[in-house]
């Protein structure tokens, strides 16, 4: 494939990840998840747990990407750059994560989180890889 078909799926991921709608669809199987762990609790804890983290992480992915963002401007080079970016992630989504559940009460927070860890880390990696893709692409960082 040449170079423009890269550059053009690169940007429309881009476009999708930075979405409202991905970070929503998202953020649901996280809320399935905090819901099952935490269900020995009682319904009403394990739904609230599971409402809470659903909409944490909606809004975490919708402004995750706009930190990381942000974050990939410090540091001289594009490694750099990417990993700023990747510990601006990662830390946005585990701070306001354990700050919320341990509000609300959550019984397992550990396991709540557990489920997104990989995730998370992937999502984050790659969302830094890509924003070094696009902006080495010449599209808007």
């Amino acid at each position: 494939m040449s170079d423009s078909v890269y550059r053009d799926a690169a940007a429309a991921l881009r476009r999708v990840v930075e979405s409202r709608i991905g970070a929503v669809l998202g953020a649901g199987l996280y809320a399935v998840w905090a819901s099952a762990v935490n269900w020995d609790a009682g319904a009403a804890v394990a739904l609230r747990a599971g409402a809470f983290h659903w909409i944490a992480s909606a809004l975490l992915t919708w402004y995750g990407t706009q930190a990381m963002r942000r974050c990939f401007g410090f540091g001289a080079t594009p490694l750099a750059r990417a990993a700023s970016a990747f510990c601006g992630g990662m830390g946005l989504t585990y701070g306001v994560l354990v700050a919320l559940h341990g509000a609300i009460g959550t019984p397992h927070i550990a396991l709540a989180l557990a489920a997104g860890v990989l995730p998370t880390i992937l999502f984050c990696a790659g969302y830094s890889a890509l924003l070094v893709r696009t902006s080495r692409e010449g599209l808007s960082s």
